[in-house]
């Protein structure tokens, strides 16, 4: 009986500010940071920095060698034929 006597306030104790938890979780990204909790969320963006302009530079353009034309002569016509279900080409 003292047992029950001491268990049933000690956990209507507990239930009874086991409600007021106030419990946050918080974490950092690489664009964003946040905080979560049974209340609400905040999400904050981190400031970014402007990068300076800087000037275009362009390079020279390369000279392009083109090689001297090749003159092709042309196949003499084969003359094939399928024999044993094989292309044959003489």
């Amino acid at each position: 009986m003292k047992k029950l006597s001491f268990t049933l306030p000690a956990a209507m104790f507990a239930i009874a500010f086991a409600s007021g938890a106030f419990a946050v979780t918080c974490a950092e990204g690489v664009r964003h940071a946040g905080c979560v909790s049974s209340k609400g969320a905040v999400e904050l963006r981190k400031p970014v920095e402007p990068v300076p302009a800087r000037g275009v530079e362009v390079a020279p353009a390369r000279a392009v060698e083109v090689p001297a034309a090749r003159v092709v002569e042309p196949r003499p016509v084969e003359r094939c034929a399928v024999v044993d279900g094989r292309r044959v080409c003489r």
